[in-house]
């Protein structure tokens, strides 16, 4: 399990629903470019009708690539859970653009979101099974602060690697995941 290996990097973006965890995670990717890393996953920010979340979109970080992922509409094929139709497209299409950014080693890797449909054994719970094995590139999972516990415990990921978006900048955060790329590297030589 993740939370074994004292230098395992899953990094806990995590805050209140509609508190701005999808533009964190977009502005830390965005410095993570910057400073010349590669970065890899998705990010899923929401849309809005009439000043509330109507639906979300699922967006291919290294393209930009989006496909419609949930709806607050009824859509035929698509799943209910909570409010929303889900896609189930989205999550095959999600599931592929993690498979091909791991055979390009990225040293970066987002998930956005986990929650309770991932605690519940779907979404996108098997990635996530599947990503806590893996070693060499630093995740940043997106958690809504009412599940944080569970999916730490779930995972077993480090408590000490939650970045709560109401308490840290986006540079602070930064600071964080280049000491644990520094101890990464470190560790390996």
């Amino acid at each position: 399990m993740a939370g074994t290996d004292p230098y395992h990097s899953i990094f806990m973006v995590t805050g209140p629903v509609q508190g701005g965890k999808s533009t964190f995670l977009s502005t830390l990717v965005e410095l993570l470019r910057k400073e010349g890393k590669t970065v890899e996953g998705f990010l899923c920010p929401g849309t809005f009708s009439s000043g509330r979340r109507s639906g979300f979109k699922l967006t291919r970080i290294r393209t930009g690539m989006q496909v419609p992922m949930a709806s607050d509409r009824e859509k035929e094929g698509w799943f209910s859970y909570r409010r929303f139709w889900f896609n189930p497209d989205a999550f095959y299409q999600g599931r592929k653009w993690i498979e091909s950014s791991l055979e390009k080693q990225p040293e970066v890797l987002v998930i956005d979101e986990v929650g309770p449909m991932e605690l519940e054994g779907s979404g996108w719970s098997g990635t996530l099974d599947m990503l806590t094995e893996r070693k060499g590139m630093v995740q940043l999972w997106s958690v809504r602060e009412q599940v944080l516990s569970e999916v730490i415990k779930h995972w077993g990921i480090k408590a000490g690697n939650v970045i709560d978006i109401e308490r840290e900048t986006p540079l602070s955060a930064m600071e964080r995941i280049r000491q644990s790329m520094k101890l990464k590297q470190s560790k390996q030589e």
